[in-house]
């Protein structure tokens, strides 16, 4: 899977765009963009795998160097780098160890050493029907390691001493561990347990306050651009943030690894609970108060948001968040509180994903 890339801002130094479910940010010196799939040197035979029609942004390599650094929300493993019109010298900084920089393909000057990538200057290559072929190096590297990568600093800088600047185009690509998110099957009268499976083996159970249940695929909200991944037909439970405080728990047997909250119309703050060390509160997405602070999640009030047609769109804070650690989790606390001070008690729109622990059968277990 490859980068859809969407903008890049009027000053070239930086671009967005989504790979899968991820959020993708590229930043430093920045030339040229195809942004509508119409970029067609991917396609050829140096890039493994090639791509007839793609996106493309251009990297500029000055001479005293460039630095740049590609960003991922939720990380991604095994970012795949197409390199074309190389004539220069791309060097990965600080990566994580055991990570190494494979060659996957590329023309007889597309080298890789070490964590270093490096191209020469060559002018275009005429096809047989007239036209120009491709300048300089081409080709395509892998970042393999043990775990998914967030982001990734690099420097450019040209192998040639004279000219312009050097233009390389860029396109990334890699495999998204989406999560798996729950099919919520029933909440009780009493709204104060809501029960449900993630990939119909791992039981999920809620307590604390709650409040209304959609439990057929029936809510649409957590498909806007807020939410990561974007889900547009999901179950969805409402959490209740009482004044004095509200403590909920959600338990999963067997434990999942690294899960996800969807928290839409969240006008509370939600602090996470005796949280295994060395985990971390990562925000993936979320409107502009939607905000993380350590083990902290905090939103604002605020009015439904007209849509074009006349409909009123989500209120209040909304976004995602994921707990990324080093073990599987079964079960998470947490405290829910509005940060106003009048009114209601907040209802706010939970779902929540992870990644499932591989199946083991009795057999494969007795074996081990």
């Amino acid at each position: 899977m490859f980068v859809d890339w969407t903008s890049r801002n009027d000053e070239r130094t930086e671009a967005i765009g989504s790979l899968g479910g991820a959020s993708v940010t590229l930043a430093g010196p920045l030339g040229a963009v195809y942004l509508h799939e119409d970029w067609t040197e991917f396609g050829l035979a140096y890039f493994t795998p090639p791509l007839p029609a793609s996106d493309m942004i251009e990297m500029v390599g000055h001479f005293e160097g460039s630095t740049l650094e590609v960003s991922f929300r939720p990380p991604v493993k095994d970012p795949v780098f197409h390199l074309g019109s190389l004539a220069s010298e791309l060097e990965f900084l600080e990566l994580p160890a055991g990570t190494r920089v494979e060659r996957l393909s590329g023309d007889e000057h597309f080298e890789v050493d070490g964590n270093k990538v490096k191209g020469q200057f060559a002018d275009p290559v005429p096809n047989p029907d007239g036209s120009l072929g491709p300048s300089d190096s081409n080709g395509s590297v892998r970042l393999r390691g043990r775990e998914p990568v967030s982001s990734i600093r690099f420097t450019l800088k040209p192998t040639y001493t004279a000219g312009s600047p050097d233009g390389v185009h860029l396109q990334i690509g890699g495999t998204v561990e989406q999560p798996v998110f729950v099919d919520w099957t029933s909440r009780n009268d009493e709204r104060t347990t809501a029960e449900g499976t993630l990939d119909r083996r791992t039981s999920v159970t809620l307590t604390g306050p709650l409040g209304a249940a959609y439990l057929h695929e029936d809510w649409t909200e957590f498909g806007l651009a807020y939410f990561t991944p974007p889900l547009p037909a999901s179950d969805m439970i409402e959490i209740v943030g009482h004044f004095e405080g509200s403590a909920l728990e959600v338990s999963f047997r067997p434990p999942v690894k690294d899960p996800v909250f969807h928290l839409g119309s969240l006008a509370s703050e939600l602090e996470f609970l005796e949280l295994p060390s060395g985990t971390r509160v990562d925000r993936l997405s979320g409107d502009d108060h939607f905000e993380v602070d350590g083990n902290k999640v905090r939103g604002e009030f605020a009015d439904p948001v007209p849509n074009p047609d006349g409909s009123l769109g989500p209120s209040d804070s909304n976004g995602s968040v994921r707990l990324r650690g080093r073990e599987p989790v079964s079960s998470i606390r947490f405290t829910l509180k509005p940060t106003y001070t009048a009114g209601s008690p907040d209802g706010v729109h939970f779902q929540i994903g992870g990644t499932p622990l591989p199946h083991t059968s009795p057999t494969e277990t007795a074996t081990a």
